[in-house]
């Protein structure tokens, strides 16, 4: 499609989606008023409120919702959100593929929000995608601290649960815990009678940076259920317009209190208790035992007497937490929400919300443990008087925020990004490693090139930039310049064939999701091709390698004739994987990086039972260090300062969540001794990679590849303790002449606690396909 096509595409989807919007999305009324509470307990009582008086919360008439917010609505298009460019790619060197609607197709999105870049690699992915593989299983989709899902088997609704009440730890084998997760459980499953006789249409109809809009309609009508699920809700909430609602458990109702007009507790027999709000109060719920919804799944249900317009929210009751725990807060919605960026150093995440206590009391909503330490104004922490927690999954504790509006600082480092370490080598070191002799020999090396693969020929590629760097360091090479001649001229060849994208496999660009691909999927139909690309898998990791290489040719070699044919190709890039704005029409917003969590997500479009995941910190970490110095190098001081903001919040992240220090409060004590987390994915840590279960493999993927940048995130103090704890013991460490090329990539780690000795056995170690050996000793040698 061309750019005026789609751009009346998206004006056309826009306003179709608007017009769905303005009949479904809720608008809470002014009322909101404590009652005095009367507490009726029964056991498995018929819950009934006779008479339409004042609810806790109140909702206006279904029939004249508006999408309204407290507050205004935030840029995302301009200043630091500014566009990268709106131009499809040359169709003459990029061809067309819209297989993917057969091989990986997107279900359960609303006709028209399809007419625009889809996103991928979020934590909602789970909810609208499938594979030809696959197309019998469903997942949940872990919001934090809830998880959803949409069951393609009776009871169906919006299926809610609380998962941290079910995790199971592996068995401590040879003194490791492998893995911890959650379980999957039918908690509270918004319903409505019909439902279950014909499954109900579910639509994905928008999208913020945090979550989702969807709607669930009886077929053939204009009757739905209507639910925002965003990362971090206190409250799942689901609006009813002329449905009679139904509300499905696995779990035995053990008993319900009337608390107040509007306001119940719900007791389940697996000791949780969860908080219900009803916008209108002539609302009459009775209670059904021993239901059986399918072959395999029964429990009990809260049915209505009568057809129902109205919102119903519901909240999980920390233990021990009175039940007046969330009154304040209830009558404040959230819908939505976006991120802006204010300098260098400061973002905000501003919620949208509809209700008037918005602005009286404020929204309540769970941070993430690296969002308290970063708020920039007074954030209720864990010890604050009165503090609402709750569990996340695999992040840790949850503090509830009473506000339309977080603002975060994000210190700039302590070291600069660069392309070159804090320090060079010394003299001495270079002398006693035979370092420029050694460079000499790779740079004079056969420089060959992987075939079918993105990700190793951007190892590759890297790896060989890198030598220049070392070429242009008169620490290394003193006044001579003929061997950074030699390395650039080497270099630039290798750029040639992607420029012109004869590289095999070539990129594509893919149209049913918008964005490019490797194009060995469409030649084989095998979706992990190339490590998934294709999929839009590690994007993140493939390319940041590639960007990060032509910075560095930037940087060495900024005339080279053929150099806005490779500006072309990194801005294509750049836009593929962290497209800021939604004014770009070719490119999803943000593919990988999610700002509420601070890292990216990989997983691209495929289903997986523990959602999506982050493998590889490090390759991470090296995308948006190649795109910081790449708006440096181009003069791009917007794009340099985007770059370096989310590289320094990736690498709080990191940090926090990923290498684990003594001391760590985020996961269990079992897991903390293993130093990473492994695979780390939103309901799941899994000690382990997707290509090996070794440790050395699980270490060593969280440092490659080595970069200046890699202190950000890998501490002195923390290197030092994983190498004590782990690493030195490995056997590939003990035993002599170890020929595994992971050894290398340990001891350029390693150089933090030893140098010289990592610089003496480097001088012989067997190397990693993604390092040099001259790099290595650079490395190791400007290491601490």
């Amino acid at each position: 499609m061309k750019f005026l096509e789609r751009a009346v595409a998206v004006a056309i989807a826009v306003a179709g989606r608007n017009a769905v919007a303005s009949i479904l999305d809720p608008d809470v009324g002014e009322g909101f008023r404590f009652r005095d509470r009367t507490v009726e307990s029964a056991v498995k009582k018929l819950v009934q409120v006779s008479s339409p008086t004042e609810s806790i919360l109140q909702v206006d008439s279904i029939t004249a919702i508006q999408e309204t917010t407290a507050g205004s609505m935030h840029p995302t298009s301009g200043g630091y959100f500014a566009p990268f460019g709106f131009n499809e790619p040359p169709e003459a060197l990029y061809r067309r593929n819209g297989s993917l609607a057969r091989l990986a197709p997107i279900i359960n999105v609303a006709a028209e929000a399809l007419n625009q870049p889809i996103p991928t690699n979020k934590w909602w992915g789970n909810l609208i995608h499938i594979t030809a593989l696959n197309t019998s299983e469903n997942f949940p989709a872990w919001a934090q601290p809830y998880a959803f899902m949409l069951p393609r088997v009776p009871p169906y609704g919006l299926m809610a649960y609380y998962p941290y009440t079910y995790r199971e730890m592996a068995p401590e084998i040879n003194g490791t815990v492998q893995w911890y997760s959650h379980g999957v459980h039918n908690d509270l499953t918004f319903s409505a009678l019909g439902f279950n006789e014909t499954r109900p249409t579910y639509e994905v109809y928008s999208w913020s940076d945090v979550g989702i809009k969807l709607r669930l309609c009886d077929r053939g009508t204009t009757n739905c259920i209507d639910s925002a699920l965003l990362s971090g809700m206190a409250f799942v909430s689901a609006t009813y317009n002329c449905l009679t609602p139904r509300i499905d458990t696995e779990h035995n109702i053990t008993y319900v209190d009337e608390l107040a007009p509007g306001k119940f507790a719900i007791y389940l027999n697996n000791n949780q208790t969860w908080m219900l709000y009803a916008s209108d109060t002539s609302l009459s719920l009775r209670v059904e035992d021993s239901v059986t919804f399918s072959v395999n799944a029964s429990g009990s249900s809260l049915v209505a007497d009568d057809m129902y317009s109205g919102t119903i929210r519901v909240a999980v009751l920390p233990e021990g937490a009175p039940d007046t725990l969330y009154d304040d807060y209830v009558s404040c919605i959230v819908r939505g929400g976006t991120v802006s960026m204010e300098s260098r150093t400061q973002y905000s995440l501003h919620w949208d919300a509809v209700g008037s206590s918005c602005d009286t009391v404020g929204l309540l909503h769970f941070a993430l443990p690296h969002h308290v330490e970063s708020m920039i104004d007074s954030p209720i922490t864990a010890e604050t008087p009165g503090a609402i927690t709750l569990r996340s999954t695999t992040r840790g504790l949850m503090v509830g925020q009473v506000s339309m509006c977080w603002s975060f600082c994000v210190p700039e480092a302590d070291m600069e990004i660069d392309f070159y370490p804090a320090q060079k080598p010394t003299p001495f070191m270079v002398q006693e490693t035979d370092m420029l002799r050694t460079l000499q020999d790779d740079i004079l090396a056969n420089w060959t090139m992987a075939t079918n693969s993105w990700y190793f020929n951007g190892k590759a590629l890297q790896k060989y930039a890198s030598l220049c760097l070392m070429a242009a360091d008169s620490t290394v090479v003193g006044s001579d310049t003929t061997l950074l001649a030699l390395c650039i001229e080497k270099l630039e060849r290798l750029f040639e064939p992607l420029l012109n994208n004869t590289m095999s496999p070539p990129l594509v660009y893919e149209t049913l999701y918008g964005g490019v691909v490797s194009g060995f999927i469409f030649d084989t139909d095998q979706l992990y091709m190339d490590f998934g690309s294709g999929i839009y898998n590690d994007h993140h990791y493939h390319f940041g390698y590639y960007v990060m290489s032509a910075a560095i040719l930037k940087y060495l070699d900024p005339t080279w004739y053929l150099m806005p044919e490779l500006d072309d190709l990194i801005w294509m890039l750049l836009r593929d994987v962290t497209n800021p704005s939604l004014d770009d029409p070719v490119y999803t917003r943000f593919r990988h990086f999610s700002w509420f969590h601070g890292h990216s997500y990989s997983r691209g479009v495929t289903l997986l039972d523990h959602g999506k995941d982050q493998e590889s910190t490090s390759e991470d970490l090296n995308f948006y260090c190649g795109m910081t110095l790449w708006g440096r190098e181009t003069g791009h001081k917007v794009l340099e300062d985007l770059g370096s903001l989310m590289l320094r919040l990736n690498a709080h992240s990191v940090r926090e969540y990923f290498l684990l220090s003594t001391g760590n409060k985020i996961h269990p004590p079992e897991i903390v001794r293993n130093r990473v987390t492994g695979i780390f994915f939103d309901n799941k840590v899994y000690y382990n990679t997707w290509f090996l279960n070794e440790k050395y493999a699980i270490h060593g993927i969280q440092m490659i590849p080595f970069s200046p940048v890699s202190p950000l995130a890998r501490t002195s103090a923390f290197v030092t303790e994983e190498w004590n704890d782990i690493l030195s013991k490995e056997p590939i460490v003990t035993m002599k002449n170890s020929n595994n090329t992971w050894l290398s990539v340990l001891l350029v780690n390693a150089a933090v606690v030893n140098k010289m000795d990592s610089l003496y056995k480097l001088m012989n170690a067997t190397m990693d396909d993604g390092l040099t050996r001259s790099w290595a000793l650079y490395m190791a040698a400007t290491a601490g």
